[in-house]
């Protein structure tokens, strides 16, 4: 009888997603990250919008960012059968542009749980409701704080949370890509730290030093609650999770 790692049948799919990612650096990388290819940031992107460069210039990035050696080493990461967490880091480092940006609005929603808990100021709870959607509150004051309410972290001077009530547009939109980002990135971290790049790779050299800055160690306890709490709010990837 032959024995070996258990399938899981969201593996092959999930590593095709990350072999995807790997192969594309520039559509999902941040300009600051871009230079390391050896060409002039505006040449780099114009000869990427031309269909006929987009694969030689992708493999060339990807070459130079150290993504085509990350493969080796992740793609066949034998947790992935049998980790929940493992199937989740790798769903979310290779998601498109888009799709990350909304992961990190729930993310954030489940962070500042206790913050936006606690508004009482009408212009307050609008801000919040056009920053993260009309369910902000149901979900960090009737789902959060019940049932994953470990994810959240307290501080009464939270700069960010101060720029996303009272900022600018644009030092808002900063402020809450900095503590979704800081979920996504503590829970890499905590599953497989060669997993960082992808992360990191995303944002502008400025942001990352924040990251730094402002990171913690995910518990186990906050990785379980992090992967019920996407499970829920994000229906769709229980094939992958489950």
């Amino acid at each position: 009888m032959m024995t070996g790692t258990p399938h899981h049948s969201a593996v092959w799919p999930l590593q095709a997603r990350l072999a995807a990612s790997l192969l594309n650096p520039l559509s999902f990388a941040h300009d600051d990250h871009l230079t390391a290819a050896g060409l002039e940031l505006n040449v780099l992107r114009g000869l990427a919008g031309q269909e006929d460069f987009q694969r030689p210039l992708n493999t060339h990035v990807s070459q130079k960012l150290g993504l085509t050696a990350l493969a080796a080493d992740v793609a066949v990461t034998p947790t992935l059968a049998v980790s929940e967490q493992a199937r989740l880091a790798l769903m979310l480092c290779s998601l498109g542009a888009e799709d990350f940006g909304g992961v990190m609005r729930i993310i954030a929603i489940a962070r500042l749980h206790e913050m936006i808990g606690r508004l009482v100021l009408k212009n307050d709870c609008q801000r919040m409701e056009a920053l993260f959607g009309e369910e902000v509150f149901d979900i960090a004051i009737r789902d959060v704080a019940f049932f994953f309410s470990s994810l959240g972290y307290e501080s009464e001077n939270d700069e960010a949370f101060h720029h996303l009530c009272r900022g600018s547009d644009e030092e808002a939109l900063q402020a809450l890509t900095l503590v979704g980002a800081e979920g996504i990135l503590a829970f890499v971290n905590a599953v497989d730290a060669k997993l960082e790049p992808l992360v990191r790779l995303r944002f502008s050299n400025e942001l990352n030093e924040k990251l730094s800055a402002r990171l913690q160690v995910m518990r186990a306890e906050q990785q379980e609650h992090f992967v019920q709490y996407l499970r829920r709010r994000l229906p769709q990837w229980r094939a992958f999770i489950d």
